[in-house]
Order: structure tokens, then sequence, then C-alpha cells
């Protein structure tokens, strides 16, 4: 049978400490077995025995190695309490796990459940802070700003995440407590028992309630990071279209600078004539050059409207691709917003690639035009990005049975099976750490499907380029 992961490791969890990610990877390994052992049957009370035995001793020196680290580099004191908080409640949920194994149905699988949870919460959240304030000492901050910083910096939309992943993993630290004191004197206390599981239910009510609302913080906080997505999207652009911009505007510039030096060679010549000094006028006429500017005049001053010209079309595309204005469905020309697109990703793209058009007559389609452009954008700057040196983006678009349907098809480096199946998941990306958010995909699937009733479809293959189809009905569906 092959070995199926419960616990997929990526570049989210590396901490850059390679003692600590060694460790973690050691309790990872641990999971995933546990996780295809519990597969084939639950485990033996001889198997539970030896698994506690390597959490003790996974937890006696990862624990003791981060907290030295700590004492070493002086972390603030704030942070190395939190975190030492996070070390002892482990090893108390391990304890409570252990000794209340005999009232559980399945104690492995409680076991492998608050691993994965506890690992998910812990890295993500006190190890990653611990190895950003690190990096900040080393290069010589105090550990005061070094805390200071690290709070400031938290991502909103991943700490409503994270907090809601932890309020869940603290209502199972309370439940394994729970357990672990209805098991202790059971037989004296029935009635006290009895009483506890009034408090219980009592308390799981007011736990749905809070779930509830955890689960509204979480949609807002999908909102958040659509919204930041977008930001980011266009900070990056934003180098792009000021280089676009300043192109012409240079010209003009120049152009004002000439006409700006005609003007006062013709004013020269008018005082002169104004004069009537012949001696005067000739002279001023000598040194005008007149033929020469009345080649010229023409030249320059339609040579700066047109640059003005394409400011204005810059500009216009900018807004276009925004749409501050609308926040509503309404019918809109995609072939048109999609031109928009590529006039504000031109720079993005026009050193990787030549875009070859094959727009087909589409009619409007009822959308929500801002979100339709993102993901324009996301489709063309990441297949600008997968094309190694040069290439080319063919975009296509077309009707079939009331969808309109658009492809963005590049010759660039392709992607695996294995890539293409997670590469609408949030977080994922194959780009170095740092050059990407993992959240184009994720948030363009969630735009076409969830938010348009449409489809998205990918083929790709290596070394030969990858090619999405969007599917969007020409109507909203009936709920969305």
């Amino acid at each position: 049978m092959s070995r199926i992961d419960t616990f997929v490791w990526d570049a989210r969890f590396d901490t850059g400490i390679p003692i600590v990610d060694a460790q973690h990877k050691q309790l990872v390994d641990a999971v995933n077995l546990l996780g295809n052992e519990l597969l084939q049957g639950d485990v033996s009370e001889e198997r539970l025995q030896a698994l506690f035995h390597q959490l003790a001793e996974y937890a006696r020196h990862h624990f003791s190695d981060e907290e030295d680290m700590m004492r070493t580099l002086a972390i603030d004191e704030r942070h190395r309490l939190e975190h030492i908080a996070f070390h002892r409640q482990f090893v108390e949920q391990l304890v409570s796990i252990w000794k209340s194994r005999a009232s559980l149905a399945k104690p492995a699988e409680t076991v492998h459940g608050f691993l994965a949870s506890w690992l998910t919460v812990h890295i993500l959240g006190e190890d990653q802070s611990m190895a950003r304030q690190f990096e900040r000492l080393n290069k010589g901050e105090a550990a005061a700003d070094a805390f200071a910083a690290e709070k400031k910096s938290e991502d909103m939309g991943t700490s409503i995440l994270l907090g809601a992943m932890g309020r869940l993993y603290s209502l199972l630290s309370e439940q394994n407590a729970h357990l672990l004191t209805l098991n202790l004197g059971l037989e004296e206390r029935v009635e006290a028992r009895t009483h506890a599981l009034a408090e219980a239910n009592s308390r799981l009510a007011s736990e749905q309630v809070e779930l509830t609302e955890l689960l509204h913080k979480v949609e807002d906080a999908q909102q958040q990071l659509l919204q930041s997505e977008k930001m980011a999207a266009i900070g990056q652009l934003a180098a792009g279209v000021a280089h676009e911009i300043n192109n012409p505007v240079g010209f003009v510039n120049s152009n004002l600078g000439t006409l700006k030096t005609y003007a006062e060679t013709l004013l020269t010549v008018i005082k002169a004539y104004e004069s009537s000094d012949p001696a005067q006028i000739a002279d001023a006429l000598q040194k005008a050059d007149l033929e020469f500017m009345r080649e010229d005049l023409p030249s320059l001053l339609a040579e700066s409207q047109d640059g003005l010209n394409r400011v204005t079309k810059i500009v216009q595309d900018l807004k276009d691709f925004s749409r501050v204005d609308q926040a509503d469905r309404q019918p809109s020309d995609l072939n048109a917003a999609l031109e928009s697109t590529l006039n504000v990703v031109a720079n993005e793209i026009k050193y990787k690639a030549d875009v070859v058009r094959e727009l087909g007559d589409i009619p409007q389609v009822d959308c929500v035009l801002a979100q339709i452009n993102q993901v324009f954008m996301n489709l063309l700057v990441n297949a600008a990005q997968a094309i190694p040196e040069r290439g080319k983006i063919v975009i296509r678009s077309g009707l079939e049975n009331d969808h309109v349907w658009f492809e963005i098809e590049d010759t660039g480096k392709g992607m695996s099976a294995e890539i293409q199946q997670r590469i609408f998941e949030p977080f994922f990306t194959t780009k170095p750490v740092g050059k990407g958010t993992g959240l184009g995909l994720s948030i363009s699937y969630d735009i076409i499907v969830k938010k348009h009733g449409g489809r998205m479809d990918v083929r790709s293959v290596i070394d030969k380029g990858t090619c999405f189809r969007l599917w969007l009905p020409l109507t909203a569906p009936v709920s969305t």
C-alpha cells in the first residue's frame, strides 16, 4: 500500500533555522506514519506506548533547543515566556490524552488530530515569529524593537485564520483536560460528573455561537486577502506603469523645451519688425532659421499630442482596470476589459513575450468587472513569469452554450501533473520564498467559480507551456 501524507510539508513551514526545521520534519514524519497506520485500522496499545515515548523525547530535545536559542540570542522576554507557555501546553495535553486514553474510543486518532493541529498553529505562529525576530536580532536590532516590528507587521488575514485555528486547537485542549478530570475518581463523583456534563453542554452551545462568529471572521479574512492580493499586484505593476507614462511625458517635456526656444526666437523676430530697423530685421531672420522651424513645428506638435494621447489612454485603462465606481454586477465587454488589462501589465509582458490576439465576437457578460480584471491580470503576469527568456502569449475568446470562454496560453516552462493538482490551493506557490504569495490562482478560482458560477480549466506540458481556460455564464447564477 502506497504512503499517503496527511501533513504535507512545504516552504511555508520553513523557519530558516536548520535544527528547528529538522526537528519539525521529524514530528511531521511521525504524524504521517501514524496517519497511514490509522488507515489500516486502529493501532495497538504497545504501539501507542512507543509513540508517547517518542513524543516525550521529541519534546525534551526540541523545546530545550528552542528555549536555549531564545535565551542565547536574548529575544524579547514577552515572546520567550509566551513561547515557553506553548511548549508546556503541548506536554500537558499529551499527558492529558495519555491518562484519559481508556475513556477514548480511538486514542491514536485523537493524538493524530492533536499533533496535526498543534504543528500547524505552532510553526506558522510562534516558531515563524521567533525566526523573524532572530533574523532582526542578528542584524543588530534591539530585542524590544524586533518584537514590536513583528507585532506591527502581522498580516490581518493570516492572523485571523491562525486565530481561528488556534481557537479550535484550544477547544480540543480544553476537552482533553476535561476528559482527564472526569476520568480521575469517576466512581466517586458520578453526581459531579453529571453536573459537569450539563455544564459542558452549556459551554458547547456557547462555543457553537462562538464558532459561528469565527466562521464569519474567516469569511471577512477571505475578502481582506482578496483585496490585499489585488493591492500587492497593483503595487508590483506600479513601476511598470510609471515607466510607460514616463516615456511619452519625457519627450513631451523635451518638445516643450524646443517649442519654448522657438517661441522666444519668433518673439525676437517680431520685436525686430516692430523696430523697423532693416539691419536688425535681417539679423533676427538670419538667426531664426524660419525655414527649419516651419518644417519642425508641425512634427513637434504632432509628436507631443501623440504622447499626451498615450498617457490619457494608460490612465483610462487603469481606471477601467480598477473600476472603483463599480462594486455590483453589470453587463460588461470582457474583450475590452482584457485589452485594458493588457495595457496595464504591458511593462511586465513586453520584455518577455509577444502577445497574439485571437479574440472572438462575444456578447456582454453579467459580472463584477473589477474582479474579472484581477483574474486576467493574475493569469497574464503568471504567463509572462513562466517564460524563461522570450516567448509568446496567445489570448483567445469565444461563445459556447450560453457561456463565454477565454484562453491565456504561454510558451513557458509548463507544469507537472502533481503541481497542476495543487495550483488552486491557498498559499501554494512554485516561486522562490518572497517572490509569490501563493494566493493569485486561489483567489482567481474563487472569483470565477464561487462568485460567478464559472469554471477554470488548465492544461500544461513540461517545456511546452500552459493554457488556462475560463468559462463564465452570460447571466449571474441564482445564488452566488
